[in-house]
């Protein structure tokens, strides 16, 4: 059983246009489907080692250096040729959807020149970034600008922050600076970082739509949804722009929905009866190609029998026996959700991961009219299209409405959601694709039952479907 129905259309991207994409990956930092985790850290050269190398100097010291106005010329450049390839991908994908063959080889054909020419002028910025850090090493649009090369190769949020902080710290404002350290904020799970620095964006320039759509994820982590449209009308008076019209849309939306979730939850919480569970997770990281421990944390979580009683009652038939003591989250998406329940990763082949279940299926309950919606801190099913539900769960990391009628939320996260937004991010099998890297896969040491009403939970199990 996977998640990836909701990914089905980004997946069939990713197929499409995998002959567009190795050129530009072998300056990624990505590893090659054939290596182990174990190597992960062991890579040929690329353009992200070189930007990260200490010894990489310019060839003459004593040379020409870009000015920061030629190397924003040459980032403006970049910038627009990564819009080139971005569409021509796209392109590429609805044609091979649509089986134009010769279409989508002659947008193949055209990817991979624009390719070539994103790496060369990759390349030339690398070289003129790195004269110009030893020349000013104190320039805060230089410590700008190597921040953005980073994440045009690839580099890790971690390895990239630090740049956008010195830059900013240093009292650079500029709206793009703003946005793409916002960017890398929330991709660590830091949304309040993220809502603070996105909101002085888009007060900078309330034009950038960049700026616009990173302050609204980062809010709506926050359930600011109020805030959104509030901003949009000072921003706005007249009347939001084409492009923000969603945003505005999106945040009433969500607001309504909100305020009616917090009504149901001060019920709840009066009542104090729901099942309780607790899931200690140990966080997990690849140290000196060796599986390390890095931490360890406990999330208890409310159950939503009320409006979920076959998939609560399944949980907790599975969690008293022990089935989900040892097993992985086998993805885990940063600024999205976190996956796990599976058995089999608890098997030493992570080709199977996120394929694994109990042996039989339970009945869907995402289409009640009671059902609850996605949330930040919501676990939910995982689900490939109806009567698919079995152990698997994956938990929100911010309001997910894209799940709402398709998938079970059957309870929240009242104590813990820090140690969810820790997870590390990837996936423990090869099929990383554009989700991120291999990981070993943070553990769930075990899953107790806290707390349960007073009658036989039963569990409703429908024969797999062959």
């Amino acid at each position: 059983m996977r998640i990836d129905r909701r990914l089905r259309h980004a997946i069939t991207v990713a197929l499409a246009v995998s002959a567009l994409g190795i050129a530009f990956l072998l300056w990624r930092k990505v590893p090659p489907p054939s290596a182990s985790p174990q190597r992960i850290q062991e890579r040929e050269q690329s353009l992200l080692d070189q930007v990260q190398s200490p010894a990489n100097a310019p060839d003459d010291p004593n040379g020409p250096v870009a000015t920061n106005d030629q190397l924003e010329k040459q980032f403006a450049l970049i910038q627009q040729n990564q819009q080139q390839v971005d569409a021509l991908k796209y392109r590429a994908a609805s044609e091979a959807a649509k089986k134009q063959v010769d279409a989508f080889k002659s947008n193949v054909e055209k990817g991979k020149t624009q390719i070539g020419l994103l790496n060369l002028r990759l390349a030339a910025f690398e070289k003129d970034l790195a004269a110009s850090r030893q020349r000013r090493p104190n320039d805060p649009a230089v410590q700008w600008l190597t921040g953005e090369l980073l994440t045009a190769v690839g580099g890790e949020p971690e390895q990239i922050l630090p740049y956008f902080q010195r830059a900013a710290g240093s009292g650079l404002e500029r709206p793009q600076l703003l946005a793409s350290m916002a960017k890398v904020e929330f991709d660590l799970n830091r949304f309040p970082a993220a809502y603070d620095t996105a909101a002085k964006a888009v007060t900078l320039d309330t034009a950038n739509g960049a700026s616009w759509e990173i302050y609204r994820r980062a809010a709506f982590a926050l359930e600011r949804f109020a805030e959104v449209s509030q901003k949009l009308a000072q921003a706005f008076p007249n009347g939001a722009p084409e492009w923000a019209a969603p945003i505005g849309q999106n945040a009433a939306m969500l607001q309504i929905a909100w305020l009616k979730e917090t009504r149901e939850r001060k019920k709840e919480d009066a009542a104090g009866d729901l099942p309780l569970v607790r899931l200690t997770i140990e966080h997990r990281a690849f140290v000196s190609n060796e599986t390390k421990t890095t931490g360890r944390g406990a999330v208890t979580i409310a159950l939503f029998e009320n409006q979920a009683p076959a998939t609560v009652a399944n949980f907790i038939n599975l969690a008293e026996k022990g089935f989900y003591d040892g097993t992985l989250f086998y993805w885990a998406e940063a600024g999205h959700i976190v996956v796990g329940g599976d058995p089999n990763t608890k098997n030493d082949n992570p080709a199977d991961d996120g394929t694994g279940g109990p042996g039989y299926v339970i009945p869907d309950e995402y289409a009640a009219a009671n059902t609850r919606p996605h949330f930040r801190g919501v676990i939910s099913t995982v689900q490939n299209g109806p009567r698919s539900a079995g152990s698997q769960f994956f938990l929100t990391l911010v309001p997910a409405p894209e799940f709402d009628g398709n998938s079970t939320a059957f309870g929240r996260v009242m104590e813990g959601q820090d140690v969810l937004d820790q997870v590390t991010e990837g996936r423990t099998n090869r099929e990383v694709g554009q989700f991120g890297k291999i990981i070993p896969g943070d553990r769930i040491v075990r899953v107790e039952v806290l707390r349960k009403r007073a009658h036989v939970y039963t569990v409703t199990k429908i024969p797999l479907r062959h």
